[in-house]
């Protein structure tokens, strides 16, 4: 009896026996499972970071490029692209043709100057460029695109295609038309997101006026209020501006350089500093402008 007692003791400890060896294996199991999976989360987290820096690298790569300022003997000649629509024409726009650029054309001129090695300028780099006669990293072929009015489809259309090839703009905006909400312009988040890529915005005045025909008087309300707005919105020192339908006069640059370090008319033609810095001449891009025809007429 007493035997059976002890073989019985001895099976019972050695089940316990087992069993904590089992509970053991268990517990060795999970903890590797647990480590495992916390480093696969933990890589793939890291790749992600990764991807997400060389993202956000490759966007803002225009706007932290390192360059050298090279001066230069003979006057730099700026071409300065003028654009309005882009978008694809509709029937009843027919008018206003001359305004507006299919985007696949747009596609094609901006993709025609990337290759051909264009340095894509900002308003503030353009004023450099005029004023201290240099050219960035010694590179004479630069462009200045500007598109005037404030449409929405600089951010609808032409803003993706410009992120894309990483190109710099500016878009010269009419204020009290974003200032009062217009369906057809941009909005100022718009443009805090496209600065955010390379995007620049500049002054079209507050209402778009005839200057040649404005009282001397409202002339500085159309320069100030413009420029406050774009100043405020925009935390930004906005320093250039587009004469509304090219119209200007002496009066006019004169009461416009006490705003703005730079104005742009729709005179045919390449700028230089010698055409004077508020009356700079720009190449008006037409819907049956040709990538070749824009390069041979710029280079």
């Amino acid at each position: 009896m007493q035997a059976r007692k002890h073989r019985h003791k001895r099976r019972l400890n050695k089940r316990g026996k087992t069993a904590l060896f089992l509970l053991i294996l268990a517990l060795v199991g999970l903890g590797y499972w647990l480590v495992a999976g916390l480093g696969q989360a933990t890589r793939q987290q890291t790749a992600s970071s990764t991807n997400s820096s060389s993202s956000a690298s490759q966007n803002n790569s225009a706007k932290t490029e390192q360059v050298n300022w090279v001066k230069q003997d003979s006057e730099v000649k700026l071409p300065i692209l003028m654009y309005h629509a882009v978008h694809v024409m509709a029937a009843e726009e027919a008018a206003n043709a001359n305004l507006i650029v299919d985007p696949t054309t747009f596609d094609s001129h901006i993709k025609a100057l990337k290759d051909a090695g264009y340095y894509f300028l900002s308003p503030e780099e353009a004023y450099k460029v005029l004023t201290e006669n240099v050219l960035p990293n010694n590179n004479a072929k630069i462009v200045w695109l500007t598109f005037d009015d404030g449409n929405l489809d600089f951010y609808t259309v032409a803003y993706p295609i410009l992120k894309n090839y990483q190109a710099k703009a500016t878009n010269n905006v009419i204020t009290n038309y974003v200032e009062n909400g217009n369906a057809a312009n941009i909005t100022v988040a718009q443009m805090l997101e496209m600065k955010e890529n390379g995007m620049s915005f500049q002054s079209h005045t507050a209402n778009h006026p005839d200057l040649s025909a404005t009282e001397t008087s409202q002339l500085a309300t159309e320069f100030s209020q413009s420029k406050e707005f774009l100043n405020s919105q925009l935390n930004q020192d906005t320093i250039a501006l587009a004469y509304p339908s090219g119209r200007y006069n002496d009066t006019v640059t004169s009461i416009a350089s006490q705003y703005y370090k730079l104005a742009v008319t729709t005179d045919e033609g390449v700028a230089t500093a010698s055409d004077g810095l508020m009356s700079l001449k720009r190449v008006r891009i037409l819907p049956n402008t040709t990538a070749d025809g824009l390069l041979n007429q710029i280079g």
